[in-house]
Order: C-alpha cells, then sequence, then structure tokens
C-alpha cells in the first residue's frame, strides 16, 4: 500500500510540475526574477530553455508508466520514487522561490534536484536498456543534464545578489570556473553512466546555447573558450564511455560474466 501511494505521489507531482507554470512563471512577458545585478556570462541562449518541454512529458510519461503493471514489477520504480518526487516537486518549489522568495532558495532547491535526477538515472541504468531506455532512462538522463548546468547558471546568477564575491574573480572568470566545475562533473557522471546518450545530450544543448548567448551578448573569450573545450570534454567522453561500455559488456558476456557496475 505504501509503495502504491508513492507512485500516485509520482504521478502527481509530475502533474503539478506541469501545470504549474500556468500559473506560476516569474519569466512571462521577458521578465527575468533571477537577474538583478550583472549578467553572469553563462546563461544560456533563450530557446535553450525549451528543453522543459521534452523533459515535462517525458516526466509524465514516466510517471504513468510506472503505475503500469510492467512498471510496478521493475524494482526500480519503487527504488527511485522518493527521489521522483523531491525532484518534480524541486521544479514547484523554484519557480516558487523565483516569482515570490527568497531568491537565495533557488540555490539549494536546483542543486537538490540536480542530485536527485542524477541518483535516479544512476539507479534506472542498472536494470538494463531495451525499452527501458525511453520510459525511465532518457527522462531522468535529460533531467540531470540539464538541471547539472542550471544548477551552477543559477548559483553565478543568484548569489552575488547576497554578498558573494565570486572568490574575488571577475565575472568572466567566474563563469569559466563554473563552466569547468559543471563540466568536472559531467565527466565523471559520464563515467558512470557509460556514456549515457541523454545525459550527454541535454549538457552539449546547455552548452552550446550558453556559446550562442555569449557570441551574441559580447561574453569574453576566457568563457566562450571553457565553453568550447566543455563541449569538446563532453562529446569525446560521451563517445568513448560508450564505446568502453560495450566492449566491457560484450567482453564480460562471452565469460559469461554479468558485466560490472560502477
Amino acid at each position: 500500500m505504501a509503495s502504491f501511494l508513492l507512485r500516485i505521489a509520482v504521478l502527481i507531482a509530475a502533474v503539478v510540475q506541469i501545470a504549474f507554470p500556468l500559473f506560476v512563471n516569474p519569466f512571462r512577458d521577458g521578465q527575468d526574477a533571477v537577474r538583478a545585478g550583472e549578467a553572469s556570462q553563462i546563461e544560456p541562449a533563450e530557446y535553450a530553455f525549451a528543453i522543459w518541454g521534452p523533459i515535462y512529458l517525458l516526466a509524465l510519461i514516466y510517471a504513468l508508466w510506472q503505475l503500469t503493471p510492467r512498471g510496478r514489477a521493475d524494482p526500480t520504480t519503487a527504488q527511485i520514487a522518493p527521489y521522483t518526487i523531491a525532484l518534480y516537486a524541486g521544479s514547484s518549489l523554484w519557480l516558487s522561490a523565483a516569482q515570490w522568495g527568497p531568491l537565495w532558495a533557488t540555490m539549494p532547491t536546483l542543486a537538490a534536484m540536480a542530485v536527485c535526477a542524477a541518483v535516479a538515472l544512476l539507479y534506472a541504468l542498472r536494470g538494463g536498456g531495451g525499452w527501458r531506455m525511453w520510459t525511465i532512462v532518457t527522462p531522468f538522463g535529460l533531467y540531470a543534464g540539464w538541471t547539472l548546468c542550471a544548477t551552477f547558471v543559477n548559483i553565478a546568477e543568484v548569489a552575488p545578489q547576497y554578498g558573494f564575491d565570486r572568490f574575488g574573480l571577475s565575472i568572466p572568470v567566474f563563469g569559466a570556473l563554473s563552466l569547468a566545475c559543471a563540466t568536472a562533473i559531467a565527466a565523471w557522471m559520464l563515467w558512470r553512466t557509460q556514456g549515457e546518450l541523454s545525459y550527454a545530450a541535454a549538457l552539449l544543448w546547455a552548452l552550446i546555447a550558453i556559446i550562442i548567448a555569449g557570441r551574441t551578448r559580447g561574453a569574453d573569450d576566457i568563457v566562450l573558450t571553457t565553453a568550447g573545450v566543455s563541449v569538446v570534454v563532453v562529446a569525446v567522453l560521451a563517445f568513448a564511455c560508450k564505446l568502453w561500455g560495450r566492449s566491457t559488456t560484450a567482453t564480460a558476456g562471452a565469460d559469461g560474466r554479468a558485466a560490472p557496475l560502477r
């Protein structure tokens, strides 16, 4: 009974996160409630935020699927239910904080969302691939990749409004450092997920949008260069980890062993 109630809560949270922006939208009419000071130089181009559409849609698909007989039979859905609820509810909470405050709450909220999405993705990948790639892996892969980048952008935009001096660094240098940190975490996740393509795709979508916005808005070279290097690192690592993962799986299968889990 408790498991069923958790699954219902997952569905409710998924529906709410889709409906919530219709009533609470701090970015309506071109407003930007998050940015009050000087731009961080690492905010993606506006078109990039359209990724929330597929993220929300896939979240709803997952929420419905995990209630089906096949979804209930998959042990992963029960394991990740608390993380999924926190992730979906966090989306609505972030919008509330951006709209009504306190604005500082957007930072831990988005960071917690990124962690929950990453944990759910790691659990999802333990259950294998096949049809699960579309019902459980891809939804969390996109969510985890996008929220990782969004977390560092959000901190770069909001933290200085509360007296954070960027460790004494200039805006461009701190922006480049933020991208480097995000890329380092992404590299670790790509290794753990054997180059999960949905995760890499969300990262590349965000990074390329940062480059496009930077060129349009006149971002410093250090920001554009770091973003460009990050794109190459993510793409190469995703490809290499995917190949290595397939090689490991094939070798383990030939030896009659299960492929290792990281």
